[in-house]
């Protein structure tokens, strides 16, 4: 609650008790929202829908003493208090299924900073919530940006949630918006530019787009195929990358800012995606933080923050900024700049592979100790794979993974065997495999959102290589993470990378394992200088596989063979 608040004159023991009241009613919140709508509120949502008749009870009248209590002091709070509500009256399962996640006022000030507004222009809101970034563009912050008055904006919030819809219509009445100044009630990824011109005029276009677009794991994602291949993206892009990729193509001229997980920028998804949007965008990715007393305290460039900082991190948003390019020659420019970076130096990435390890959805299930290998008699079977238990100590991992060390965690009781079933009809399954899966679904392992997502459900646990990782990586761990040669060659889970050296065939044992102490090495030397990863309370940190590809190691000499081509090898040496 508090962090929705923050940095506003709200009442916030009003506030508490209001969001008391709600707490999982829905019913009651609509109630209280159809009370607040004002003479034009229901005019301003494009393609309304059909809302409840009003009901008046004792309740809603206390409610309403309450709400406005709270937002007495400044006008400019409703949308946050309205978000308040909306996260009490809806239960938390159902917020994170739609991706529903609120934004700060400061972190919205910031972004609105970011947009640079200049009189006549457009703004397009992509999943507007409760009005958040209308408000903070429509208080005193709009003036440092030399629009000389409201009534020279024009603003569209998209939202396909009714509750919102309606809640961001009232915010912007509450605070006496400009009448061209709407919510279009529709599914954002479904609108294209002749929806908004048959709804706001044939001259209607976009001039900025700002969003906190809903965050949305791909495996929590339903018919994402078609859309996907309709954007180009892929199929592990979470709703924040369709979000992104939809509002370029509806963006002609102009500027973005967007509010996005910091993996975006780190995965290989969001990477790809990112590097595409560089061709006809000027991008940087700013971080803001928040220090434990809740204040925005620092912001600065992603990639250029310290460890030492992260110590004092609460919380952090990511708002990535894309300034259209205007000129093929400061695209040339760009690119040019790039190439150069990247020629001058070697990174993992030049000789390695770095993957994520293998998501089961459900360890307990798919994971299994020896024993309950033995008792399914699955032993010399292709139904098993050898893997890496998890909840293991960083101080239990040699630098070298031999057969011995892991035959040990499998007599201690680790589950070290993976369950990995083929695509087959289940009565061609052995029975007590069959019966498993039974159990499995009477434990409600298939309605779990990764599984569920697979058919069936026990098929297709998705391994990437058809070797196991030759390096092993601890990305998350106190102190400084490390590489192990994996000799045992198993398979690792979603606990550790793995990496696949590209001519792995061609070194020994011996040369291996130089490679591995003189990458611990490199990566020591690489944190104290960079600072990279991040940190999180007790000294955690955690490297994504963007971290460590980038990982420069042009003064590493690993070996005296060739790794990949020649000017290669000789950046190596």
């Amino acid at each position: 609650m508090t962090l929705l608040l923050e940095d506003l004159r709200v009442n916030r023991k009003m506030a508490a008790s209001l969001s008391k009241t709600l707490r999982h009613d829905r019913k009651a919140l609509l109630q209280l929202l159809l009370s607040l709508c004002r003479k034009n509120t229901l005019r301003r949502i494009v393609r309304c829908p059909t809302y409840p008749v009003r009901t008046i009870t004792s309740d809603l009248d206390g409610r309403l003493r309450l709400f406005h209590n709270c937002i007495a002091h400044d006008p400019y709070a409703i949308s946050n208090v309205l978000a308040l509500l909306f996260e009490s009256a809806v239960e938390k399962h159902r917020r994170k299924f739609t991706g529903q996640y609120f934004t700060p006022w400061t972190v919205a000030k910031h972004a609105v900073g970011l947009l640079k507004l200049k009189n006549g222009d457009t703004i397009l809101d992509p999943g507007c919530g409760t009005g958040i970034f209308p408000l903070a563009i429509l208080s005193e912050s709009f003036r440092s940006n030399g629009v000389a008055s409201r009534d020279s904006l024009t603003y569209l919030g998209i939202e396909n949630d009714p509750s919102l819809a309606l809640s961001a219509a009232i915010s912007l009445d509450w605070v006496e918006a400009p009448m061209n100044w709407r919510v279009l009630y529709a599914n954002f990824l479904k609108v294209d530019p002749v929806d908004l011109k048959k709804a706001f005029g044939a001259r209607f276009s976009i001039d900025a787009i700002i969003a906190n677009p809903p965050y949305i794991r791909h495996n929590r994602l339903g018919r994402r195929k078609d859309l996907a291949k309709r954007l180009n993206l892929s199929k592990q892009s979470g709703l924040h990358s369709f979000f992104l990729a939809h509002s370029k193509e509806l963006l002609r001229k102009g500027r973005m800012v967007f509010i996005i997980p910091m993996e975006m920028v780190e995965s290989r998804y969001g990477s790809t995606l990112l590097e595409r949007l560089q061709r006809e965008f000027l991008f940087r990715s700013i971080v803001v933080y928040q220090n434990h007393e809740r204040n925005i305290w620092n912001t600065e460039e992603l990639g250029h923050f310290r460890l030492e900082k992260h110590s004092e991190v609460r919380r952090a948003w990511t708002l990535a900024l894309f300034e259209q390019i205007l000129s093929a020659d400061r695209e040339r420019q760009l690119h040019g700049t790039q190439k150069r970076k990247r020629k001058a130096e070697v990174f993992l990435d030049d000789i390695a592979f770095v993957h994520r390890g293998i998501s089961t959805g459900a360890n307990e299930f798919f994971v299994l100790t020896d024993m309950e290998a033995r008792t399914m008699e699955l032993h010399g079977t292709e139904y098993i794979k050898r893997v890496m238990p998890t909840r293991i100590r960083k101080n239990e991992l040699p630098a070298v993974l031999g057969k011995d060390h892991w035959n040990s965690l499998k007599a201690s009781g680790k589950p070290c065997w993976l369950l990995c079933l083929p695509r087959k009809r289940p009565d061609k399954l052995p029975s007590n495999i069959r019966e498993y899966i039974r159990k499995g679904e009477r434990n409600g392992i298939n309605l779990i959102p990764t599984c569920a997502a697979r058919k069936p459900w026990w098929y297709h646990i998705k391994i990437h290589w058809q070797t196991a990782p030759d390096l092993l990586f601890t990305y998350m761990s106190r102190g400084y993470p490390r590489f192990m040669y994996n000799k045992a060659r198993v398979y690792n889970l979603t606990n550790l990378l793995g990496i696949w050296l590209r001519e792995s065939a061609r070194f020994s044992d011996e040369e291996v394992l130089n490679i591995v102490e003189q990458l611990n090495t490199a990566l020591k030397k690489w944190i104290d200088q960079e600072a990279v990863g991040r940190k999180y309370r007790g000294g955690l940190v955690k490297f994504e596989p963007g971290d460590l590809k980038n990982m420069p190691i042009s003064e590493l000499k690993l070996t005296d063979r060739e790794i990949g081509p020649a000017s290669l090898q000789q950046r190596l040496r």
